[in-house]
């Protein structure tokens, strides 16, 4: 069964907030966007069996670099106890060195799955994450590495590895490749990479991206469907900030 090796929490929130203002009061910002992809993609594998998904999160930033925050989006794995939707909830520090142009953060996540009726041991598990960006004009280059101590259905400990880079063709228009690796003791390993682009137009961001991973259709179990290569379209509508 794919779906335990270390599952969704792809921490979208992260990746789709908006540049955070400057002038945020001492208490910061609280951010929010509401999305309709064409179905949910986690490291190159349909966590909605390759159907359009709901997601959503709000976000909250301290100018100190502290955030915490939560995610949801529907899921689908195929079978009748499945369960239909998934929250993140998150937690880190975010630092930035040489005048903005690199930054480093920590953070903790709690992944879980309210209604899942799958027999067996849970789905639910915690994971921790490192990640680095360098930015330098238009093109931005980072890394990210996460641990899983106790990934779902006993997969033991598992671990992330990913490279990104983004390139801004102009204020709202971005270009964006992303490969990795995950490891589980008891799973089945793989690579996964995507190559996408995003514009914005007021408080839409439109996104499309090509994703694809190392797994066979027969490596993916009794769900064959949810690994193939797909282009994900998605439309995320960002709420006005608070605070």
């Amino acid at each position: 069964m794919i779906r335990t090796t270390i599952p969704a929490a792809a921490l979208i929130a992260a990746a789709a907030l908006p540049a955070l203002p400057a002038c945020a009061g001492e208490w910061g910002g609280i951010f929010s966007a509401v999305t309709l992809a064409s179905e949910y993609r986690y490291h190159g594998i349909s966590s909605s069996d390759r159907q359009p998904a709901v997601q959503a999160y709000v976000h909250w930033w301290r100018p100190d670099g502290f955030y915490l925050g939560a995610f949801g989006t529907q899921v689908d794995y195929g079978y009748a106890q499945s369960p239909s939707f998934e929250i993140d909830v998150y937690a880190g520090k975010t630092w930035q060195l040489d005048k903005g142009r690199t930054e480093l953060k920590a953070e903790a996540m709690y992944t879980a799955f309210p209604d899942d009726e799958t027999p067996g041991p849970t789905f639910d598990f915690v994971q921790v994450k490192v990640a680095a960006k360098r930015t330098a004009g238009k093109l931005a280059v980072g890394g990210a590495a996460s641990f899983v101590p106790d990934a779902p259905f006993l997969s033991r400990r598992g671990f992330r590895a990913e490279a990104e880079t983004t390139y801004t063709v102009r204020p709202n228009l971005r270009l964006k490749a992303l490969g990795g690796r995950i490891w589980t003791e008891r799973g089945q390993d793989r690579a996964f990479w995507e190559l996408g682009a995003s514009t914005t137009w007021k408080h839409l961001t439109f996104e499309v991206r090509y994703v694809d991973t190392s797994l066979s259709r027969r490596q993916c179990g009794f769900n064959r469907d949810i690994c193939g290569p797909a282009v994900v379209g998605a439309i995320t509508a960002a709420l006005p900030p608070i605070l």
